[in-house]
């Protein structure tokens, strides 16, 4: 039960800094959630019967939630923030991990043993996140790194660095960037795991050797 409650937990966690920063940066609260997943059910289930492939072509390629920010006046879209099958599975296998790691323990020593997974996780949801913002991206979702470089390449007040050059020149390259990052994500992550099962170990012995019986747990 714990560990499906830390899992919960850092799952909630992992979700909420895309959806601070996009309301930050741009100024504007979520107030639109919707589900295509569960939307387009029947559809796919229907798919699934006569073309297994296909329905999952399509499943791999729809977003399973999108939380968004529309103006009530107009109804148009400012800012919407993707979550995909492959980026879900990802936040979900890094929330289970980190909860079977911080299980162990006095729950004291859980927060002090979550700061070496932070930066691997913050890496990991970096890399999986896919948004899409009006302002400069109108073309669909894409990566956040992508979104950013994209919005300052056509910023016509940016004069310091020629963004438009540099954004061309390292667009076919992102993909290969996310891979990297992805994997060094995946290591500080094993890193940071390692430091705290031997925090862990170090905090057992202590309490072991302090023990008044002299046996050690």
């Amino acid at each position: 039960m714990r560990a499906a409650m830390l899992c919960a937990v850092v799952l909630l966690g992992l979700s909420v800094p895309p959806i601070g920063f996009l309301a930050g940066f741009i100024g504007r609260m979520p107030n639109q959630l919707a589900v295509p997943f569960v939307e387009q059910w029947s559809l796919l289930k229907t798919l699934w019967a006569s073309n297994p492939e296909a329905a999952t072509r399509i499943l791999m390629q729809q977003p399973l939630m999108v939380i968004a920010h529309s103006e009530p006046a107009s109804g148009m879209g400012v800012w919407k923030l993707f979550f995909y099958p492959v980026p879900v599975a990802v936040l979900l296998a890094v929330s289970i991990f980190a909860a079977v790691i911080l299980c162990p323990g006095a729950r004291g020593a859980t927060l002090r043993r979550l700061v070496p997974l932070l930066p691997g996780m913050a890496v990991l949801v970096f890399v999986t996140t896919y948004v899409q913002v009006s302002t400069c991206c109108t073309g669909g979702p894409r990566w956040a790194l992508d979104v950013w470089l994209f919005s300052l390449a056509y910023n016509p007040l940016s004069t310091l660095i020629d963004w438009q050059q540099l954004y061309s020149r390292i667009e076919g390259l992102l993909s290969i960037m996310q891979v990297v990052l992805a994997l060094l994500g995946a290591v500080l992550l094993a890193l940071g795991a390692r430091r705290a099962r031997n925090e862990h170990a170090d905090a057992k012995r202590l309490r072991g050797t302090s023990d008044p019986s002299g046996h050690s747990s």
